[in-house]
């Protein structure tokens, strides 16, 4: 188990006896990496699944990892901060330093731009948007915003989904070729004839300019667009969900503000004239006027 979590979340291998580095580092290696293991845990499932966080011995074996180990791994993230501690409960969650970092690497470009143009197609469209990035297999919303009227999203920031189970995660890939799709979703649980599908799929939503899915209970419809760098390169997508969305009459009204947030943030982020913006079926030319949806109130 420990060998394939590594894979995926892209470590490197631990340093062994027959590395040149000696056997200190190889220690200092696995308990770091034991930490970023445990961050990500709490990250991704305690607060979802239980709001109080985990406890030390459910943490051990999600990881698979020896529970005193943990526990003297935890301490030090408690001690500086990154994990905090329950002391009713004895479970852990996030702590405050996580929170300032997480701050501090908002404060890039793509977010500064992002989050003013995610907050104009809100406005504009009704619709709770969101930016996305990827990371390996991986879709990372690392903004939203929503109407007033709209109930908050607050846990959809930092979440992650398969690339290939969300529209904005296909959106990701709409400049990446076959062969890099494939490798990109080596890891995945598609067998061969559903990654040629899900190839085929990404292709088709490339020519369409956006990515189309409703959900399977049809409460909500949802759009996504790619954000492309001057290098044809995607860097990030713009997702749209709304109940409004379900209606397909809805979607091209939405698909054109996305994309024209999604050049505004091309342009600004690249600081260049003028972007060159994905192929889409709905071409670039300004925002648009504010779409008038069916059944939106």
């Amino acid at each position: 188990m420990g060998t394939e979590r590594t894979a995926q979340t892209g470590g490197g291998p631990v340093a062994t006896s027959s590395s040149s580095a000696g056997p200190g580092r190889a220690h200092d290696l696995s308990t770091l990496r034991r930490g970023i293991e445990i961050l990500e845990v709490l990250q991704q499932w305690a607060w979802c699944e239980d709001a109080h966080g985990w406890g030390n011995n459910r943490i051990a074996d999600y990881l698979g990892a020896d529970k005193s180990q943990v526990s003297r791994t935890l301490k030090v993230l408690t001690e500086a901060g990154w994990v905090e501690r329950d002391p009713e409960r004895k479970t852990y969650r996030l702590g405050p330093a996580i929170y300032s970092l997480g701050m501090r690497a908002a404060d890039q470009p793509l977010m500064r731009v992002g989050a003013q143009v995610v907050r104009r197609a809100v406005a504009m469209t009704g619709c709770r948007v969101f930016l996305v990035v990827r990371r390996g297999d991986r879709a990372v919303t690392v903004w939203s915003d929503q109407p007033p009227e709209v109930q908050p999203v607050v846990a959809s920031i930092g979440m992650m989904y398969p690339v290939a189970g969300t529209e904005t995660g296909r959106a990701l890939l709409y400049g990446s070729s076959p062969d890099e799709i494939r490798e990109i979703l080596g890891y995945s649980e598609l067998d061969e004839p559903a990654l040629d599908r899900f190839v085929a799929r990404v292709r088709q939503d490339r020519d369409a300019g956006h990515s189309y899915g409703v959900l399977d209970d049809r409460s909500c419809g949802i759009v996504a667009v790619p954000i492309w760098t001057t290098g044809r390169k995607v860097v990030a997508t713009l997702g749209a969900a709304s109940p409004v969305l379900v209606d397909p009459a809805n979607v091209a009204p939405v698909a054109r503000t996305l994309l024209a947030a999604a050049a505004e943030i091309t342009r600004q982020h690249t600081a260049a004239a003028r972007a060159e913006v994905g192929v889409s079926a709905v071409p670039y030319q300004g925002w648009p006027a504010r779409p008038e949806l069916a059944g939106q109130f």
